[in-house]
């Protein structure tokens, strides 16, 4: 019986088109907590933000997660810096933070985590990061080096190696090389819910709120049901 958690990347501001409604309906029919991770950058700090705690807050059940999906940008671009890219990551928080929302899970935008960041994460309270997805093409079309494939503690100098960070990372599920992204479609996911669900304890999946996902989210929480999964959200896998 594999436990199951499923993120959504919240970032439907920045390109209009959102199905969180209709998520967190399908949700509610299968009894199944989400981790919505809400879009920040230094550049835009607000507006995915905003959106969010406007129309949908109140709609999230608060069995559910809200984390955060940084973006490490600014005005004049990518932000290399280790330092800055901690500013980054304390500007979500407190932009979180000044909605009534203390995360504690945390996505890199673009899977763009740097060993440097661990620190920063860790100062700033959150517990799990679901950046990776070894060993697969994410959804961005970018080959991630292989990694450990269940829940493990990161090194500070290799986030591809067990090590001893104090927070968790969470990889997602991937088999032959595609990334547990339901935006990819029930055709793909299937094969990867059926090699993870007989191979592994903990199956992390993840969807877009601005793509259409909603019926294969239906089909992948019936599937799981069907194995009789145990399902958490992000920060919940560091207590298993």
């Amino acid at each position: 019986m594999p436990t199951v958690a499923v993120s959504v990347d919240c970032e439907a501001a920045n390109v209009g088109k959102c199905y969180t409604r209709e998520l967190v309906k399908v949700s509610e029919d299968y009894t199944v907590p989400l981790t919505w991770l809400i879009y920040v950058s230094e550049k835009d700090p607000l507006s995915n933000l905003d959106l969010y705690y406007n129309e949908y807050f109140h709609r999230i059940p608060a069995w559910h997660e809200i984390g955060l999906l940084g973006k490490f940008e600014d005005s004049k671009g990518y932000i290399a810096d280790p330092n800055e890219r901690g500013n980054v990551i304390r500007i979500g928080r407190d932009a979180l933070k000044s909605r009534h929302v203390k995360p504690s899970s945390f996505r890199a935008h673009g899977f763009d985590l740097l060993p440097s960041d661990l620190r920063h994460l860790e100062d700033s309270g959150f517990l799990v990061d679901a950046s990776s997805c070894p060993g697969s093409v994410d959804k961005h079309g970018v080959a991630r080096p292989p990694a450990p494939t269940q829940p493990y503690h990161p090194s500070y100098d290799d986030l591809n190696k067990p090590g001893d960070a104090k927070m968790v990372s969470a990889p997602l599920a991937a088999f032959k090389g595609v990334c547990g992204y339901l935006d990819l479609g029930w055709e793909k996911i299937k094969p990867v819910l059926e090699h993870c669900g007989s191979n592994c304890s903990v199956v992390n999946l993840a969807l877009t709120d601005c793509v259409d996902n909603v019926e294969t989210l239906r089909k992948t929480l019936q599937y799981c049901k069907e194995q009789n999964s145990r399902f958490v959200t992000q920060t919940q896998i560091a207590t298993l």
